[in-house]
């Protein structure tokens, strides 16, 4: 009696090979399971976060905060085209195209059925730490994680929504600056950038602070002329009597500081740079001025939905802060380029 095995389907797919050095290889790609589908990959944006892995050994990343296998392909900022599906999905359908919100929860708990999937209780399932992520041509993910994309929404900034540009719009709402007041930034990377873009969206007055003149004058030719160098920077100076809200994407102690420092009286502050060590003291930081002070981490599917619609319906500028988009067989050299201090947000593409 013989039996046939069916056959392995690889795909290109980028790899952590070592530390500091990302290599192109084969990977497998399962069939679709119930709720799953297949994806063929247009865009993986290059986050901060594949930049901590890629400056880890093997036996480092293993041993990490957040461990993961030198065998997952890295880059949770996916989008792409739906080519099959398995059992039991609906929606979405074979060629819609999509962006993925890369922490998968259960989808039973209380948590993830209010669409918080980042805070599943059961412990959510994230592309690129343990679940494959988007570097690779073809990706198997949950269908309830899709967030279909309307056509004015490319795919580079579609997987720019599927986190930071999404992040950044959470924030500014999570701040609740209303039209005409004043936010400040605190660092314009791609997240500041964005909270920068979806400022001026809505109406808002919108001043940056960070250290690198790099990142200042690549915001100043997107139009951003209110960015300042945060090394000596007086917020008396810029905005009298202090922002209405103040978003620190540094996730440094400096950074936090400022942005405590730089808020209003009855003000907001939103911290979502991740990064360790902050000392206040409640009462001239937060009592005696009435300040407001949030955290906030990732950002739900339902969100998601919302910020996706609402880029398309403001024409939100968020394209001219995507600067590099690389092939896979180029994906080595665009990591080495982001490690290096490239500014503006790098994605894998495939068109």
């Amino acid at each position: 009696m013989t039996t046939t095995t069916a056959p392995t389907t690889t795909v290109r797919a980028l790899r952590f090979a070592a530390k500091e050095k990302v290599a192109v290889v084969d990977a497998p790609l399962p069939e679709p399971g119930p709720g799953e589908l297949v994806l063929d990959m247009k865009a993986a944006g290059l986050c901060g976060s594949d930049l901590h892995y890629f400056h880890m050994t093997h036996e480092e990343m293993r041993h990490a905060t957040q461990p993961r296998s030198p065998e997952m392909t890295p880059g949770h900022e996916i989008a792409g085209v739906v080519k099959a599906v398995g059992p039991g999905v609906s929606h979405p359908r074979v060629g819609d195209r999509v962006a993925v919100q890369h922490y998968s929860g259960c989808g039973q708990c209380e948590s993830c059925r209010r669409g918080w999937d980042v805070h599943c209780e059961r412990g959510a399932r994230v592309y690129s730490l343990n679940r494959p992520g988007g570097c690779q041509d073809e990706l198997v993910v949950t269908a309830k994680d899709c967030v279909v994309l309307p056509d004015e929404v490319s795919f580079p900034v579609g997987a720019f929504l599927a986190c930071g540009a999404t992040t950044a719009y959470q924030a500014l709402l999570r701040s609740e600056v209303k039209p005409g007041e004043t936010v400040v930034v605190i660092g314009v990377g791609p997240v500041g950038l964005a909270v920068l873009a979806w400022a001026k969206a809505f109406g808002l007055r919108a001043v940056g602070t960070d250290p690198s003149p790099e990142r200042r004058a690549f915001a100043e030719r997107l139009g951003y002329s209110d960015v300042h160098d945060s090394a000596g920077f007086d917020i008396e100076a810029v905005v009298p009597g202090g922002a209405n809200a103040v978003i620190d994407t540094s996730g440094n102690v400096h950074g936090r500081r400022t942005a405590v420092e730089a808020v209003k009286t009855w003000g907001t502050v939103v911290f979502v740079g991740l990064g360790p060590d902050f000392a206040i003291d409640p009462v001239p930081d937060l009592i005696m001025r009435q300040v407001t002070l949030r955290g906030m981490f990732v950002f739900s599917v339902p969100l998601m939905m919302e910020a996706v619609a609402e880029a398309a319906r403001l024409g939100v500028d968020l394209a001219p802060i995507i600067t590099s988009v690389s092939s896979i067989e180029e994906g080595p050299d665009a990591f080495a380029d982001f490690a290096a201090g490239s500014v503006g947000k790098s994605v894998i593409g495939w068109e």
